[in-house]
């Protein structure tokens, strides 16, 4: 991975349980790019291509906190392990600028 998040999608998520995703759904980051090629993978056409937004810090911190302002009731990272690095670049910002929801760790 490069130096930048690289990111497929950032949405409320409401497929998980009642107490993850609340009344307005859990702020999802799905990463693209996964290294690991598990077999099992429910999210390969996301997880294993490449294909994504690559963001600088600032704006990987901007979807969080839009995701906030939609009510999320978490930031749900799915699949982070190949970009912690870039991942928390960009929490270190979003808490600077105001993000106050607990982060969660998914490898989907």
């Amino acid at each position: 991975m490069g130096s930048k998040a690289l990111v497929a999608s950032a949405n409320p998520h409401f497929g998980e349980e009642f107490p993850i995703r609340g009344w307005f759904g859990s702020g999802t980051i799905f990463f693209a790019g996964c290294n690991l090629r598990c077999l099992y993978c429910q999210n390969f056409e996301i997880n294993h291509e490449p294909n994504g937004q690559e963001l600088e810090p600032e704006e990987f911190a901007s979807l969080m906190l839009d995701l906030q302002e939609q009510g999320c009731h978490n930031i749900n990272f799915v699949s982070p392990s190949h970009q912690v690095p870039q991942m928390l670049e960009g929490i270190l910002v979003a808490a600077q600028r105001g993000l106050r929801l607990p982060n969660c760790l998914k490898h989907q």
